[in-house]
């Protein structure tokens, strides 16, 4: 039986799902090799590390939409070629190919993102990390991360949901606060990545000598006088410790897109 393929159909599918718009002109073959050049890409990225910042999340993104307009367009240019095509895939193959690519995905993007790719994206929801993290912004962290660094920005887990604060001290550490400054280890650093504004709380201008306990790290919030961290939840276990945040890919502030943290 010959069949007509509608160029349009096959481009509009190759850009749904990854080389489905060659399926369905018969290429099946380039359609594996497409949709494995694909999830090889991702996967490689991730294993060297370079997904896991806000250029590394814009690359991937480019890379994917290259892959599947540059698969589409085949598609499109075999569905013309292709005027009497004698043999095609069945509808059933069709769906077991689109339910594969959608299982891949979910795995690679759900169970297996932090450890096959090594990051994970958050949308900020509070304030607490202001100015350095503003609502609205979408972050990337490192689940790829040693033991955290005092000024680390890190996501953790408390009570099974997730926050993010700055490390002010590590294990071992006394740390102090003398008028909104902190004092660590008898050194003054200043307010700490907190803006003079955001100091005027009582509990923001004093802490009593505090040492941080093996395995644990002490977080602060930039924005000091309205954040929920160590100074009210207590010291956080490493092993909370979900990740380290490298930056922002974006925000509906577009100076913001791109800010990396070190």
């Amino acid at each position: 039986m010959r069949t007509n393929k509608n160029p349009l159909q096959a481009f509009v599918m190759s850009c749904l799902v990854v080389g489905w718009g060659l399926v369905y002109v018969g290429q099946v073959k380039w359609a594996i090799r497409v949709a494995g050049l694909l999830y090889t890409g991702i996967v490689l990225l991730g294993c060297f590390g370079l997904i896991a910042s806000p250029s590394g999340v814009h690359a991937v993104v480019l890379f994917i939409v290259l892959v599947k307009v540059g698969s589409a367009t085949a598609a499109a240019l075999q569905a013309r070629r292709s005027k009497d095509l004698k043999t095609a895939p069945s509808t059933r193959f069709h769906v077991l190919y689109v339910v594969a690519i959608f299982v891949v995905t979910a795995l690679l993007l759900g169970p297996l993102r932090s450890a096959v790719l090594g990051y994970q994206t958050y949308f900020t929801p509070s304030g607490s990390m202001v100015p350095t993290l503003a609502i609205g912004d979408y972050i990337v962290s490192s689940t790829r991360v040693d033991t955290p660094k005092v000024g680390d920005i890190v996501v953790y887990s408390y009570n099974g949901t997730e926050a993010v604060k700055r490390v002010a001290a590590v294990a071992g550490d006394t740390l102090a606060i003398v008028h909104g400054e902190l004092i660590r280890n008898g050194e003054n650093l200043g307010l700490f990545y907190a803006p003079p504004e955001r100091v005027k709380k009582d509990y923001s201008l004093q802490l009593a000598p505090t040492q941080v306990q093996t395995g644990h790290v002490y977080l602060l919030g930039d924005n000091r006088d309205t954040s929920n961290d160590s100074r009210f939840i207590g010291q956080v276990a490493l092993e909370d410790i979900r990740g380290k945040v490298t930056g922002i890919f974006f925000s509906k502030d577009r100076s913001r897109i791109g800010t990396t943290f070190h």
